[in-house]
């Protein structure tokens, strides 16, 4: 982790601008071409989830805006951010869990397994993140939305937060939604965009051996 310097940061405009924003949050979601990994990687029978996982969280890793946090007067940029995300438990029910990051899918399938086992212990849903170095995950499978919007903890939040639902065939293409609610004093639109392009090059290109 490194403090960002505001005296010479590009952002420090925006930065302070949206910091004083009564509702400085931003949402977009749009579809993402997930064709080759449905046509060829699914019937491999590995896990859908981790794998989207892995792939947003390697996008997010790549861009820098998606690192950076802020704590009251001080900004900081993590070196990596790790998955924090939903699991399902008894009948409808979630229970939080927590992995670590790693840009070797082997890795990090195994690591998000182990982690998801010990997370279906749990029997209710219960904060337990002490640390801002995570990025918040979510899977809606049972829709293919066209929005979202994410619980908070105000102005001063400023963890990402991401999601993504049903996948749909139109055509002899297979689309999924993919949704950032973000921190506008961090990043922009530009840089969610550069995220779901990044997610969709890495369904389309990542080998997942």
């Amino acid at each position: 982790m490194r403090e960002i310097d505001l005296a010479t940061w590009n952002r420090r405009k925006p930065y302070e601008l949206f910091r004083a924003s009564a509702s400085p949050h931003f949402g977009v979601t749009a579809d993402i071409d997930i064709t080759r990994f449905i046509n060829d990687i699914k019937p491999t029978g590995l896990s859908v989830f981790n794998a989207i996982l892995f792939a947003i969280m390697k996008a997010v890793n790549s861009i820098p805006e998606f690192r950076t946090r802020f704590s009251g007067d001080k900004v900081y940029e993590y070196s990596v951010t790790h998955p924090s995300f939903t699991v399902p438990i008894e009948e409808t029910q979630f229970a939080f869990c927590e992995s670590q990051y790693s840009a070797d899918w082997a890795e990090f399938n195994y690591l998000c397994n182990e982690a998801k086992e010990q997370a279906r212990q749990q029997t209710q849903l219960e904060e337990s993140t002490v640390t801002d170095q995570w990025t918040y995950l979510t899977c809606a499978p049972w829709m293919h939305f066209t929005a979202m919007t994410h619980a908070h903890n105000g102005v001063e939040d400023c963890i990402p937060r991401i999601a993504w639902g049903k996948y749909t065939k139109r055509g002899d293409r297979w689309l999924m939604p993919l949704n950032v609610q973000a921190h506008h004093a961090i990043m922009d639109g530009y840089h969610v965009a550069k995220m779901f392009e990044l997610t969709e090059k890495i369904l389309r290109e990542e080998p997942f051996k």
